[in-house]
């Protein structure tokens, strides 16, 4: 174990395995550390040959690990929450979304990420092993709900089943098509309503490279169009935040 990451122990009182920068060097560590604090940034993706040769152990859920900035001072402690092996051409929406970085889209999450398989050295980047890693921050304080309007707030990666059971029952099938695209609705980023410690509807939607957003689904499970209207207003509020210009909506399904 190196001494920051003891010194973290010792401060933190967490068993934290390890430290880590993201990205290359000291500005990308700073730059990439910001959508951390940000909120926005809750996910990455790392290279298995690359993970395979570290000291620190594999990355496994309920791992704790700190984050470090440009200087090598740890800023935070994560929880990894989720883990899937895939390839770089097996990214979807939702993940994009969850990295949390630029515009948060598909298109810019595959610029940049071929780009770094490229860095490596690689014919064809869009078939690199990677694991898809979702994490929350428990240190200095832990993630809390972040919640938009009237009850709603962003679907977590842990509700997505959820969403998928439920589209099924209610459309006979978990994906939904929008203006040629066809996507699970687990694949996708989304907004949940909640009343009384109920879910009571989800919205799922696509950013678009052009400040648009595509709205792919809506559906007010109990409290009809109350619902509906209160998980319009929460993705108007995150489009707000996220300098969106414009939506693209669609009735049929």
């Amino acid at each position: 174990m190196d001494d920051t990451t003891q010194r973290l122990r010792e401060r933190t009182g967490l068993d934290v395995v390890g430290c880590y920068a993201f990205g290359s060097g000291p500005e990308q560590a700073d730059e990439l550390l910001a959508f951390v604090a940000r909120g926005t940034k809750r996910a990455t993706a790392g290279a298995i040959v690359e993970l395979a040769e570290l000291d620190d152990p594999f990355p496994a859920v309920g791992q704790l690990w700190g984050l470090l900035d440009g200087s090598g001072e740890p800023r935070f402690v994560a929880e990894t929450v989720d883990l899937v092996p895939g390839t770089l051409d097996e990214v979807t929406p939702a993940f994009a979304w969850d990295e949390g970085e630029d515009d948060r889209t598909l298109e810019a999450w595959v610029e940049g990420h071929l780009r770094w398989g490229r860095q490596l050295g690689l014919a064809d980047p869009g078939r690199l092993e990677v694991v898809f890693e979702r994490f929350r921050i428990v240190w200095p304080a832990s993630d809390r709900t972040d919640w938009l309007v009237d009850g709603v707030r962003p679907l977590r990666f842990d509700d997505r089943d959820w969403l998928c059971e439920t589209y099924t029952v209610r459309h006979g099938t978990a994906e939904v098509r929008r203006h040629g695209e066809r996507w699970a609705v687990g694949a996708l980023p989304g907004l949940v309503c909640e009343r009384d410690g109920q879910r009571v509807g989800a919205l799922t939607f696509r950013p678009q490279p052009d400040r648009a957003v595509a709205v792919f689904s809506i559906d007010a499970f109990r409290g009809g169009s109350d619902v509906e209207g209160a998980l319009r207003r929460g993705l108007v509020e995150l489009g707000h935040r996220h300098g969106w210009a414009r939506w693209v909506d669609a009735a049929d399904r």
